[in-house]
């Protein structure tokens, strides 16, 4: 009887942890239907597997990590994905293709927490063990997440070899769901290589396949793959109905962080679109969600948009607070374009309010970061090209072999569509040295431009005291060598302290502009005037006599007198004090530094004898 019983408790045992495992399969089966639709769902459902049965059932909770591992990978938390493979490398007792599954959802979770290098090793190795033990399934995997790898690295040829074995192991094996990914990782690969055609044709075929698997969430993501695409064709108009139908997706299945990327892609569109208004809107929506998650080089996208979006409503304010955001996010190295185009727009916010110094500074920010990526786009430019080329000879390789039994007339058609590749090669790279051209001439005008603005008093727009002794060093040199003269003229704002504590300085700042005018207009050809300290100015008057050199200096103080300034405050009059000084031919040894030491003494003399006069002195 007691044997009876104990038999009956053992049978009892195994029939409860049939049971259970039964029960914990169906929880794995019902998440897996959940994973693409509501992720959140699914790992809930996963967490809730925690009965001694299927702890004990090592080949259920292998099934139950590798699945969290997926569905953690898909929805941007590789650490996390992480933690719930590692236990499992090297774990010899789980059967080979298990245990492999295992180990290529961790080398993914590597690859998508930045450690692209060892991602790639674990994978070389993945591929290798998947051929001797003759795993076909996770051979196709260990190509398909090669070709990924690849794809993000630019290595756009290798990417598409295994990419292609990947979907040719896959068809074999009828494996539809594996065959459908591989097919939208070669339509990402061809949107990289900027065939954005070809990558639409592709992207068209999977997203049929995701609405006849009711793949929701896929559906959604290819939508927003597609409406990037259409966007980089101008196709606007096609790019906001895809993103909006991957946004209404995405809200109806409470993605977050998906939601506020599509956000963010409509804001940029909007701003294509010259809508700005529009993409404030999105770009708002998206920033209240980025907020709160850990996602740096996210937010600094979005801050960058949001800088773009207000410049174009003119509020210079937002933009630049935005702008500065962006770049205290934007601490990727490997995110160079970006902060190329945080500089490049805060330089031309700056240039519009007239701010120049910053928008100096913001060039040289651009120049650096310009220079960085003129590299990194020829070097992709040539992967492209290398790419298109490896392509084009795979495919004429093919057609060359179905013709082989054909007529000669044939062959002579496949070597004519030889040449046409090997001359829109040459196109191509006719094409890239065009680009680099420009980009040079791009650099130049910029430099040039940089120049200028040191060389340009910010108030005035005349030059500054650098320029201005320079050219008057050069035109001396000249002077001494054809023995010729050269006078020079300083001349100041009379009581100018006055003005700024009587009127404010706001005052002051546009009568110096006037004055600078008004001594501009004065001169003649081959004259410059700069503006040297703070209410004074430097004429130089190359090839000019003593007599002439007075006579444009009295005319300078004569026309600043009868000026009208009361425009500016009432009862408001502005004279200038001038001195002037002259080299003559028969002094080889002057030099401008004394020259403009004797200018400044005339000057002085007219101070100290009521102002609003002209001095001549000459260099003893």
């Amino acid at each position: 009887m007691h044997v009876l019983a104990a038999g009956c408790i053992i049978m009892g045992l195994l029939f409860s942890s049939s049971v259970f495992a039964t029960s914990t399969t169906s929880q794995i089966d019902e998440a897996k239907s959940l994973a693409g639709t509501d992720p959140r769902k699914a790992l809930h459902l996963l967490s809730l597997i925690e009965n001694s049965a299927a702890k004990n059932d090592a080949l259920l909770q292998a099934e139950k990590d590798l699945l969290k591992c997926e569905i953690l990978v898909d929805n941007d938390d590789p650490k996390e994905a992480l933690k719930s493979t590692s236990p499992y490398l090297g774990h010899a007792s789980l059967p080979p293709n298990v245990l492999m599954n295992l180990e290529l959802c961790h080398f993914s979770a590597l690859e998508a927490s930045g450690q692209a290098t060892k991602a790639m090793e674990g994978l070389t190795y993945l591929l290798e063990k998947s051929r001797k033990l003759n795993l076909p399934a996770q051979q196709g995997k260990a190509h398909l997440n090669m070709g990924q790898l690849l794809s993000y690295q630019n290595q756009f040829s290798e990417s598409l070899k295994h990419l292609l074995q990947a979907k040719e192991i896959f068809k074999k094996l009828q494996d539809s769901n594996e065959e459908r990914i591989t097919l939208n990782s070669i339509a990402v690969l061809y949107g990289r290589m900027g065939e954005h055609e070809r990558a639409l044709e592709y992207f068209a075929e999977v997203l049929q396949k995701n609405r006849d698997l009711n793949k929701t969430r896929n559906v959604a993501v290819v939508l927003y793959n597609m409406g990037r695409r259409y966007e980089d064709l101008n196709q606007f108009e096609k790019s906001r109905e895809h993103f909006t139908e991957s946004l209404k997706i995405h809200r109806e299945l409470g993605n977050t962080k998906s939601i506020a990327v599509v956000e963010r892609a409509l804001g940029s569109l909007y701003n294509s679109m010259n809508q700005p208004l529009k993409a404030l809107e999105h770009l708002k929506t998206a920033v209240t969600t980025l907020e709160g998650m850990n996602l740096p080089k996210s937010l600094g996208q979005l801050y960058f948009e949001l800088g773009r979006t207000y410049a174009k409503l003119g509020d210079n304010k937002q933009a630049l607070l935005n702008l500065k955001k962006a770049h205290g996010l934007n601490s990727n190295p490997n995110s160079v374009q970006l902060a190329a185009d945080i500089f490049s727009e805060e330089s031309r916010i700056y240039q519009s309010s007239g701010q120049w110094k910053q928008a100096y500074a913001a060039l040289e920010g651009f120049k650096k970061y310009s220079d960085q990526m003129h590299v990194i786009r020829a070097d992709e430019q040539l992967r492209q090209l290398n790419f298109k080329f490896d392509l084009g000879k795979k495919e004429e390789a093919n057609r060359i072999l179905k013709a082989q039994n054909q007529s000669q007339e044939r062959q002579l058609q496949d070597a004519h569509r030889i040449q046409r590749l090997q001359l829109m090669s040459l196109s191509l790279i006719a094409l890239l040295l065009s680009v680099t051209a420009i980009f040079t001439i791009r650099q130049v005008r910029t430099a040039r431009r940089m120049r200028e603005l040191a060389m340009t008093d910010e108030l005035t727009r005349i030059p500054n005291r650098r320029h201005v002794l320079e050219y008057g060093a050069q035109s001396l040199s000249t002077s001494q060598r054809q023995g010729k003269g050269m006078s020079v003229i300083i001349f100041d704002i009379d009581h100018f302290k006055r003005i700024n504590d009587t009127f404010g300085h706001a005052v002051g700042d546009e009568v110096i502009k006037r004055v600078a005018e008004i001594g501009q207009k004065a001169l003649r050809k081959g004259d410059m005037i700069g503006r040297i300290g703070g209410e004074e100015f430097l004429s130089i008057l190359p090839f000019t006599d003593p007599l002439p050199a007075k006579e444009v200096a009295e005319r300078i103080r004569r026309e600043i007198s009868l000026c009208d300034f009361t425009d500016l405050a009432p009862n408001l009059t502005v004279t200038v004090s001038a001195g002037v000084s002259c080299y003559t031919a028969t002094d080889k040894q002057g030099n401008i530094d004394s020259l403009i030491q004797q200018a400044d003494e005339a000057l002085y003399s007219v101070k100290q004898n009521g102002r609003n006069g002209v001095s001549l002195r000459l260099v003893s």
